[in-house]
């Protein structure tokens, strides 16, 4: 499935592979004046590309390495002929992508193939548009953002996806989270263009309720930590036990992997600022 929208100008692309027509997990990318970033999911690369065809594009961003934001890399990079730009991490991925993804993602996604790509810099110009590279980490060692201060457009990737979810892909960081939603807060960002929701206003606001969501939840667990209670028991009470979903992802989506990020940096709860 690949369905576009235009929101002026920007071109919104929503993807995601349907079973019995239903979407399984929708991912969203975006071009604006000749610039598109991130590529999609693999499983939809055909429609992707004859999709793209119709568009001038100039060069290609990426927020970071997962596959449903990498996956048509190559195929734009063979069939368009155009320049990737990432972060170090993201450029390092492409170049050796990994075969043995967890069942769940290839299910929803599928492998992303090699691919080359340059280094940004602090920004990226989209035809007479200036977008500036933020780096936030959280979700990925190498996610960044790309703020457009003009009209306050932040294509935020999957910094955002909700303001209250409870749980992690093995590796993210609670306080990499923290400081990057900080770091776009201050942005004042009217309009976010989401890896997950597509387009949303009030962005500041989603990200301040998201920020002080998290802020309080992890608050809690140290609290619950501090009151003497388990690690057992702070699962059952903050986050009500464990999804399935964990053990579908082959234990690589989980509320656990939150909890224990919590529980790594709680140095930096103990300092008690926001």
């Amino acid at each position: 499935m690949l369905k576009k929208t235009s929101y002026g100008e920007v071109t919104e692309f929503k993807a995601a592979r349907t079973i019995l027509g239903r979407p399984l997990y929708l991912t969203h990318f975006f071009f604006l004046k000749g610039l598109l970033i991130d590529t999609g999911p693999p499983c939809v690369s055909q429609e992707v590309i004859n999709t793209l065809k119709e568009y001038e594009i100039k060069k290609v961003v990426i927020t970071h390495q997962h596959e449903d934001h990498t996956g048509n890399c190559s195929l734009i990079q063979k069939e368009l002929g155009v320049p990737i730009y990432a972060n170090p991490g993201t450029i390092s991925f492409l170049a050796d992508p990994p075969k043995n993804i967890q069942i769940y993602r290839k299910i929803m996604w599928g492998n992303a193939p090699r691919a080359e790509a340059g280094p940004l810099g602090n920004y990226i110009t989209a035809g007479d548009y200036s977008l500036d590279v933020i780096h936030t980490g959280g979700h990925s060692k190498d996610h960044v953002c790309f703020f457009e201060p003009q009209n306050r457009w932040l294509f935020s990737g999957d910094i955002y996806l909700g303001e209250k979810l409870t749980s992690f892909m093995d590796g993210e960081d609670i306080v990499e989270h923290l400081t990057g939603l900080q770091k776009l807060i201050s942005l004042e960002p009217k309009i976010l263009f989401c890896g997950l929701k597509g387009r949303l206003e009030d962005g500041k606001q989603r990200l301040v309720n998201k920020y002080n969501s998290w802020w309080n939840l992890c608050c809690r667990v140290k609290e619950l930590l501090d009151a003497g209670k388990s690690r057992s028991e702070i699962m059952a009470e903050v986050f009500e036990g464990e999804t399935l979903f964990y053990y579908f992802s082959q234990s690589n989506w989980g509320r656990r992997h939150m909890l224990d990020s919590i529980l790594d940096n709680l140095d930096y709860f103990e300092k008690g600022y926001k």
